[in-house]
């Protein structure tokens, strides 16, 4: 016999869960099917909290070799795993697994282990892991199943010697050389907390710079930066061939030269969870990458059935997913309430040092030819910085020369994930650089770097002039000195 829901969402990560909540809270009937035995999906159990666990040590050990404190020596085991190292991933993920299903609890979502697959547009069979099987009608449904690593048709995954982003976690021990093929935000993360760990890390990487998506000066300033930590970097490249051997991975890059690596990270993106979904029966299709199209209500091309999360492709962010899930499921219950996701979607990576930004970059701005000034404050010069021993990076502000509106944040450095938020606050409700300057910040804070931010930026108002022949408006305060 089929049950039949208002609403049924397949999968329960970030937007999962969230999107079901939200049919909820509107009164909706909801269901929820998950396939694994935990809740969280990939976020909570492969990726983003195992992972963040692992930086935690990482972080930890470098700032305690930073702080110089005399007579406290710091010995990492030669004999100590991965998953050892990740510390309280284990609480956490605990947790987190007992905060959704509270959660989902609390709002009367009912929830089924299975997989599951269209039937028809409104029709789902969930395949239970006993082989029974149970019939879900609906009006309306949420395409919620996340990504996987990819796999490149000619790398062969051992998860000996070659790992993806979700087996180097399961790693037996701390390798003494890993090589990652990707300059992606995973491969960055993992460059950065393995070199922290002691590993010699080679990062290969296809493009000119890193993360090309980020403002050039701060994507530049984490090379420098990875280099300074002792990764070695080859970019505009790419590796041919990779052959295990007993030892070692022996690595051919197309340039012909050989790199010779104890273990192998191939981070090469992620794939769409879409494959046992039968999208055909309810008249969708996926791209090449498993992705799915949807407008900007995040239905598909069938307008009942809406897809939110790491499904629907970049930015691919567990804080992004969650919003998408919520406006999905807004439009779906017909309410004016929340119709659209903003447009100001912060970025955090968790490199050591963490990136993040929000808003407009300068590349951005130079190509829709709007002028701008450019603020910085070095986290060298913050006392906070400083006391945590993570003294490195800048916080860098760019906002318009004619009103004084901030446009966009940026920032390399610790906590910039944390940091960044005061900056989107202030950017969301039409602030200026004045707020900074009136502000008071306690002392000593990481936060105060944003009042010497605009206070450079507004130095650099006061030589600025307008677009003349001799150049672009925005080109003239580019010829300040950068803070590095």
């Amino acid at each position: 016999m089929a049950l039949h829901y208002d609403v049924v969402v397949i999968g329960s990560g970030p937007a999962g869960e969230r999107g079901a909540t939200q049919a909820a809270f509107f009164g909706k009937k909801v269901a929820l099917v998950e396939k694994e035995a935990v809740p969280g999906g990939a976020c909570a159990n492969t990726g983003t909290i195992p992972s963040k666990a692992l930086r935690e040590t990482a972080l930890a050990i470098q700032q305690a070799r930073s702080r110089d404190a005399h007579g406290i020596e710091l010995h990492v085991s030669g004999a100590v795993t991965i998953p050892e190292l990740m510390g309280r991933r284990g609480l956490v993920t605990a947790r987190e697994h007992s905060r959704i299903r509270n959660h989902l609890n609390d709002f009367g979502v009912e929830t089924f282990r299975g997989t599951a697959s269209f039937v028809d547009p409104h029709r789902l069979q969930v395949t239970i892991p006993d082989g029974s099987s149970q019939t879900l009608t609906a009006d309306t449904i949420l395409v919620a199943t996340g990504t996987r690593p990819f796999h490149p048709s000619n790398v062969a995954f051992d998860h000996a010697r070659i790992y993806d982003s979700d087996s180097i976690l399961m790693m037996s021990a701390v390798p003494r050389s890993l090589a990652i093929l990707g300059g992606g935000v995973a491969g960055c993360e993992y460059a950065s907390i393995f070199a922290a760990l002691g590993v010699h890390v080679t990062l290969v990487d296809s493009k000119s710079r890193l993360l090309t998506f980020l403002d050039a000066e701060v994507s530049r300033a984490l090379q420098d930066l990875l280099a300074m930590a002792g990764v070695e970097l080859h970019q505009e490249s790419r590796a041919t061939k990779l052959e295990p051997g007993d030892r070692d991975v022996l690595i051919t890059l197309d340039d012909g030269s050989r790199l010779v690596c104890e273990k192998v990270l191939v981070a090469s993106g992620r794939i769409g969870n879409v494959e046992s979904l039968n999208l055909e029966a309810a008249g969708l299709q996926a791209s090449e990458r498993g992705l799915l199209k949807v407008n900007e209500n995040y239905q598909t091309t069938v307008p009942h059935i809406y897809a939110a999360g790491d499904v629907v492709g970049f930015p691919g962010l567990a804080a992004t997913a969650m919003e998408q899930a919520r406006v999905a499921m807004t439009h779906a219950a017909g309410h004016s309430y929340k119709q659209k996701l903003t447009d100001l979607l912060p970025v955090g990576i968790y490199t050591i040092p963490e990136v993040s930004s929000v808003g407009e970059t300068e590349e951005t701005l130079q190509a829709k030819g709007i002028p701008y000034v450019v603020g910085h404050a070095r986290l060298v010069d913050n006392a906070r910085a400083n006391l945590i021993g993570e003294a490195v990076g800048f916080l860098k502000l760019i906002a318009s020369p004619t009103d004084q509106a901030l446009l966009g944040v940026h920032c390399i450095g610790p906590n910039a994930s944390e940091l960044v938020h005061l900056g989107t606050a202030v950017i969301a409700l039409g602030g200026d650089l004045h707020y900074f300057i009136h502000a008071v910040f306690n002392y000593p804070t990481l936060g105060e770097a944003y009042k010497y931010a605009a206070y450079d930026a507004l130095d650099k108002i006061k030589s600025w002039r307008p677009a003349s022949a001799e150049g672009t408006a925005a080109a003239k305060p580019r010829a300040v000195e950068k803070a590095g």
